[in-house]
């Protein structure tokens, strides 16, 4: 069975913390860098044991945001039949992280991506993308805004919901978690902006949203990656997390990331970006 390919760029030697714009970063002292290659390093070989794929950016350390890859972009079909896969690049909040842009431009144009920029608004593409169920998740409210996810839907196919968020989830995937493998979904109701639950029990059944707490995802309750039937975290996931998701059938695989997870603010889930199956098939 063909795996997922996931994007990632690692640490560099001049790895810093700039923006600090997130509520972990904003009081953190200075980071390693090379613990944090050594986290990231970690992190890419158990992706790779859990069966994805992994692309590497070389790192350029006038970008230092370049490892949180969630952010690289969004991945959807091309726009015709046997056409190429499109890649829609964000449009950043933060001033620092704007550069980030023509680097990943560049490497997932050589994979054979299509590129397709936004002409409006602020839009952090997987930071605030999820899928679940067939389902296209859209966030803003946080640090993507409305103008941004109105310019990015107008390229995306599909069954698309509409979630709005508050602080302290700054990007949707603070707020909401799903785990295909478990056919259920972890959301932390304080930050969702109603209807956003009513909309969450609709579409996929109240049954199916586990719910954790604002203090659990200050934890970083819903930042863990999921792979088939494996949940990749960093070891501050609180343990009434953990054993929920075991309970689910799922394997936790625990990582330390003080450095990238505990003073950069950045989990598992935020280091890549993923790349379905169905549409890495045929890339370089």
């Amino acid at each position: 069975m063909e795996s997922d390919l996931f994007l990632m760029s690692p640490p560099g030697a001049g790895f810093r913390l700039r923006g600090r714009t997130n509520f972990r970063s904003a009081v953190a002292p200075d980071v390693d860098a090379a613990r944090a290659r050594r986290e990231w390093e970690l992190l890419r070989a158990a992706i790779e044991d859990c069966g994805g794929r992994v692309r590497v950016l070389p790192p350029d350390d006038a970008w230092t945001g370049l490892p949180f890859a969630a952010e690289a972009g969004q991945p959807t079909a091309g726009t015709e039949a046997g056409s190429p896969p499109r890649f829609l690049i964000p449009r950043m909040a933060s001033a620092h992280r704007r550069g980030e842009a023509a680097l990943w431009s560049a490497f997932v144009t050589q994979l054979g991506f299509d590129v397709v920029t936004l002409g409006e608004g602020v839009w952090e593409a997987q930071g605030d993308v999820a899928e679940f169920r067939g389902t296209t998740l859209l966030f803003y409210g946080g640090r993507t805004d409305y103008a941004g996810l109105r310019a990015a839907r107008g390229h995306l196919g599909g069954d698309l919901l509409e979630i709005e968020i508050r602080d302290p989830a700054f990007h949707g995937n603070m707020a909401l978690l799903p785990l295909p493998a478990a056919d259920r979904v972890l959301v932390c109701p304080e930050v969702i902006v109603e209807p956003g639950m009513q909309l969450l029990a609709h579409r996929f059944g109240a049954e199916r949203l586990i719910p954790v707490t604002e203090s659990e995802i200050r934890q970083y309750a819903t930042n863990g990656l999921p792979i088939a039937d494996s949940w990749i975290v960093p070891s501050v996931v609180p343990a009434r997390v953990l054993r929920l998701v075991g309970e689910l059938g799922l394997r936790v695989r625990s990582i330390v990331m003080s450095e990238l997870c505990e003073k950069a603010g950045g989990a598992s889930r935020c280091l890549v970006c993923r790349i379905p199956a169905d549409l890495a098939r045929g890339l370089a």
